[in-house]
C-alpha cells in the first residue's frame, strides 16, 4: 500500500505547497513515493495520505503534538520512527493550526 496517492491527497498537497514553497530554499522532490520538502538539503516534511510527517522537531515540540489526538510517531513497515511525527489532517484547512510546527521543522532544517 503506498503512503501517498495524488488522487487521495491532492488538496492536502496543494494547500501545504501554498504555505511552504514560497519559503527560502525550500525544494520538493519525491522520496518513498511521497512529496518530500527540504531546506538546505535537509528534509523537514513529507506528505502521506491523510497527513504530514515532520522530521525536524525537538522533543518539546514532539511532546506538544503527541499530547493531542491528531499526532503520532510515524510507523514505516511496522517500525516506529520516533524522530518523525505524523500529523493527521482531516481537511486541508486543518493545516493552518499546525503551521507553527511546520515552521519549527523548517527552521531546524535551515540551520
Amino acid at each position: 500500500m503506498p503512503y501517498y496517492t495524488e488522487s487521495e491527497s491532492q488538496q492536502l498537497r496543494e494547500k501545504f505547497e501554498e504555505i511552504v514553497v514560497p519559503w527560502p530554499e525550500v525544494t520538493k522532490k519525491t522520496m518513498f513515493g511521497s512529496p518530500t520538502y527540504s531546506a538546505r538539503g535537509t528534509i523537514f516534511a513529507m506528505l502521506v495520505n491523510g497527513g504530514i510527517i515532520l522530521s525536524q522537531l525537538d522533543d518539546e515540540e514532539k511532546e506538544a503534538l503527541l499530547s493531542g489526538s491528531d499526532a503520532e510517531y510515524f510507523v514505516a513497515h511496522g517500525r516506529v520512527i520516533k524522530k518523525w511525527v505524523l500529523i493527521r489532517i482531516q481537511d486541508s484547512a486543518d493545516i493552518e493550526r499546525f503551521i507553527p510546527f511546520i515552521e519549527a521543522s523548517y527552521n531546524r532544517a535551515m540551520k
